[in-house]
């Protein structure tokens, strides 16, 4: 796998548990085909959350995937103050 030349930044959130789409290794290998690119990636992988965990609070440390990715936009300046 390899990423675009032009490939905006990624954010990724995966469920361990989830049956419904590929593999953990999927998603492995597209975090480090950003990084190989020298493009900037994030990636956090959570034991338990289904697939489609979405933003519902179901009392698992998947619950808390949007405070994560808020840090993340920040991080990357796309957040206006």
């Amino acid at each position: 796998m390899t990423a675009p030349a032009d490939a905006a930044p990624i954010f990724l959130v995966h469920a361990d548990d989830d049956k419904t789409v590929a593999p953990l290794d999927h998603s492995i290998r597209l975090y480090d085909a950003w990084k190989k690119a020298g493009i900037s990636a994030e990636m956090h992988i959570y034991s338990r959350g289904g697939h489609g965990f979405g933003m519902r609070k179901r009392d698992l440390p998947i619950d808390t995937w949007t405070d994560r990715l808020r840090d993340w936009l920040g991080v990357q300046g796309l957040l206006r103050h």
